[in-house]
């Protein structure tokens, strides 16, 4: 899926997707498992079962905020393009573009290999983006 373009909430949603079939998974698994348990065991599945709650609705916060608040359009400056490899292999990279808004704040967006080379070296860009999720709809 690109990092920046018209589907980003599309790859936003498969990740929340995925986090959620996962812990959805984990939890069905514990409450299948019968048998006699012990109080501590019946303590610990307790824990593991808010655990992937908790990890479901982290993982979903932002995405859905972005989803009822929508895009908003801002102008960056003093931007400044950076590049980080990512924790999956050490292959894989992400590209981010930092900048001062109109109120002074810091935005720090995730943007594509061929958008980190097109904005090395400007000054100011405008784009209309995701607040949470930190994702570039189109520069304008």
């Amino acid at each position: 899926m690109p990092k920046t373009g018209v589907l980003i909430m599309v790859d936003e949603l498969c990740d929340v997707l995925a986090i959620w079939t996962v812990c959805i998974y984990v939890i069905v698994k514990i409450i299948k498992s019968r048998g006699k348990i012990s109080g501590s065991v019946k303590v610990a599945r307790i824990l593991v079962i808010a655990a992937c709650v908790m990890i479901g609705v982290l993982f979903t916060r932002s995405t859905a905020l972005d989803l009822v608040s929508g895009p908003e359009t801002t102008q960056l400056t003093d931007i400044q393009v950076s590049r980080s490899q990512a924790h999956t292999s050490i292959f894989s990279l992400h590209y981010y573009l930092t900048g001062t808004d109109s109120q002074g704040e810091r935005v720090r967006l995730e943007i594509s290999g061929d958008d980190y080379t097109r904005l090395s070296g400007s000054n100011s860009v405008t784009v209309e983006y995701y607040r949470h999720t930190g994702r570039i709809v189109r520069y304008l």
